[in-house]
């Protein structure tokens, strides 16, 4: 039999990686809308500072992102823009947005905003609860999707977030668990949407996805059903493009006894079809002595022939977890790094701060 102690511990830890406490004594605080946002250096493994590889993926840099804003935290997607800028989703409706100074460890032209409009409470008494979870964006025409969880929706967001455009609350996501919506969103080549449920069980396994024939947040958009099968024991949290035949799957797991872990890997768009069972290929698996928490941001960038992966996690707004940021170059089929001619300096980005800013100019 298991220690008595060990078990009483690991339900602890349970209960505070899947239920946000804040413990307040006397007055609440004032809210605090500090737009510093500090980056704290980080290895990948603080037992073995000099390590750099996990699996396919070749450790580059990471950080832990603090700020004192009340706001800040529960990062569930994000974007990676030009020149270094990054755009962080919150599942709290709050957007963080930063442009990275890798060689100094700074967040540049830091803001933190709400989102301008999102579901309205479902009734008179009930609190905002702008659980986002997805995130898109076009870089051609400046638009934004975002994928909410609770009231099942896509939005689409005009450039720099300055109005609503359209909303769609489509019937089949309706049915979905409501802690267990739109977790993930892909935008294929040929203009597709998909949308992918963390956890509504698909009728031949894995859990539910979406295929929308065109844009997920117009009302009149068709969806169809298929499923994804993670990794065994794994939920998927994010997704972005790889190219155009592939994208990259990001997944998380949690349990008592051995923690918190994910796991990156690759599926092919062309198994993303109404009716079909879509899987995935690991490429690497994030777990201790790895630093890792609730890995649920993922982007994809490219420094010449170099592919980059950004991985972001969500502290859940809880003290026990850390806002950590990483980023990779994933290595070729056979774990070799490629061989690149010199890198091309970023460009700074301008000077002017702001909501209203949200690419580098």
């Amino acid at each position: 039999m298991r220690n008595p102690m060990l078990r009483v511990l690991a339900c602890l830890s349970l209960f505070f990686f899947l239920v946000p406490v804040t413990y307040v004594r006397g007055p609440v605080p004032p809210a605090n809308d500090s737009q510093y946002i500090a980056l704290e250096p980080i290895a990948l493994d603080a037992r073995d500072p000099e390590r750099i590889r996990v699996g396919r993926l070749a450790f580059l840099g990471g950080w832990k992102i603090t700020s004192d804003n009340g706001e800040f935290g529960g990062i569930s997607s994000m974007l990676a823009l030009p020149d270094n800028r990054f755009l962080m989703l919150s599942d709290n409706g709050t957007l963080v947005g930063f442009t990275l100074d890798e060689a100094n460890h700074r967040a540049i032209r830091p803001f933190i905003a709400p989102l301008p409009e999102g579901p309205a409470p479902p009734n008179d008494y009930a609190k905002k609860n702008w659980d986002s979870e997805s995130f898109l964006h076009d870089p051609g025409t400046g638009q934004f999707w975002v994928g909410y969880e609770h009231q099942h929706s896509i939005w689409r967001y005009g450039p720099s977030f300055a109005r609503k455009e359209s909303v769609n609350f489509p019937k089949a996501m309706q049915e979905w668990p409501d802690n267990g919506g739109a977790e993930a969103m892909l935008r294929l080549p040929d203009g597709r949407f998909l949308v992918f449920s963390e956890s509504a069980k698909y009728s031949e396994g894995g859990y539910q996805a979406l295929v929308f024939e065109g844009d997920a947040s117009e009302p009149g958009s068709k969806a169809k059903l298929m499923g994804y099968r993670g990794p065994k024991g794994y939920k998927l949290t994010d997704a972005a493009l790889l190219d155009d035949r592939t994208a990259l799957m990001l997944h998380r797991r949690f349990t008592p006894l051995d923690g918190v872990s994910a796991i990156l890997s690759v599926a092919r768009l062309a198994d993303f079809e109404p009716g079909k069972i879509a899987t995935s290929q690991p490429v690497a698996t994030l777990k201790p002595p790895v630093k890792v928490d609730n890995m649920e941001a993922l982007a994809v960038t490219r420094e010449g022939a170099k592919i980059i992966v950004w991985i972001a996690s969500d502290d859940n707004f809880s003290t026990l977890q850390e806002s950590l940021f990483f980023k990779f170059q994933l290595l070729d089929g056979e774990n070799r790094l490629k061989k690149t001619g010199p890198e091309s300096q970023n460009e700074k980005a301008g000077a002017n701060p702001g909501f209203s800013t949200f690419e580098s100019d």
